[in-house]
């Protein structure tokens, strides 16, 4: 993801530990993966709000298409009728 080879890993870990000393790694190791912990769980989270916002719009979109089918299947009396026949009886 970050694209970081191993003599850049080397040089970014004695940066931490020059920084923050061997003492205090512990803790920070803890605070950081508490912080990914959370990031990923507000991840799930609002991607599990979008599917529901989806199933609820998905469904009227779904009983609006079967209505607009079932509309569209319907033909009226007057496209029934053959053409041939409908010139005849509007010509005298």
């Amino acid at each position: 993801m970050f694209d970081v080879g191993g003599g850049e890993l080397i040089l970014i870990i004695l940066v931490i530990l020059l920084l923050f000393g061997p003492k205090s790694l512990p803790d920070l190791a803890r605070t950081v993966g508490k912080g990914i912990r959370q990031v990923k769980k507000a991840q799930e989270d609002l991607t599990q709000q979008i599917r529901d916002i989806s199933a609820d719009v998905e469904k009227p979109v779904e009983q609006l298409r079967a209505d607009l089918d079932k509309a569209t299947s319907i033909t009226p009396a007057s496209h029934t009728t053959p053409r041939k026949q409908q010139t005849d009886d509007t010509n005298p």
